[in-house]
C-alpha cells in the first residue's frame, strides 16, 4: 500500500510509475514490468477516477450544504471546481490504483495456479 501513495512500482517498489505530472513511464525503469499492458488498459482507471472523485467531492458537498449552510447551487459549483482542480491528482492516483489492483490480482492468480514445468 505504501507504493501506492509513493508512486512506486507495485513489483519492485523502488522506481516511480510517473515521471512528471501526466508523463507516465511505459515500463518500470528498475524491474521492467510494463505499466500499460495494451490499448484500452486504463479504462478501468477511468472508473476508479470517477469513484475517487465522488469519494473526495461528496463529503465536501455535504459539509458545505449541511454544516456551512451554503445554498445547493453554490455548493455544487464549489464541488465542481474542486473536482476540476483535483484532476491531476485523480488522473495519477486512479492509474496507480489500477496498476496496483491488476498487479496484486495477477500475483494472487499466479500463486494459486503456478505454471507447469
Amino acid at each position: 500500500m505504501s507504493s501506492f501513495f509513493r508512486n512506486k512500482c507495485p513489483s519492485c517498489k523502488s522506481a516511480p510509475i510517473f515521471s512528471g505530472i501526466y508523463a507516465m513511464n511505459s515500463k518500470c525503469p528498475s524491474c521492467g514490468i510494463e505499466f500499460e499492458k495494451e490499448s484500452g488498459y486504463f479504462i478501468g482507471a477511468m472508473i476508479a477516477s470517477y469513484f475517487l472523485g465522488v469519494f473526495l467531492a461528496l463529503p465536501v458537498l455535504l459539509a458545505l450544504v449541511f454544516y456551512f449552510k451554503i445554498s445547493m447551487e453554490l455548493a455544487i459549483g464549489a464541488t465542481i471546481l474542486q473536482t476540476f482542480l483535483m484532476q491531476p491528482v485523480l488522473f495519477r492516483y486512479s492509474r496507480i490504483l489500477w496498476i496496483q489492483i491488476e498487479h496484486h490480482l495477477t500475483q494472487a492468480i499466479h500463486s494459486k495456479n503456478p505454471p507447469h514445468s
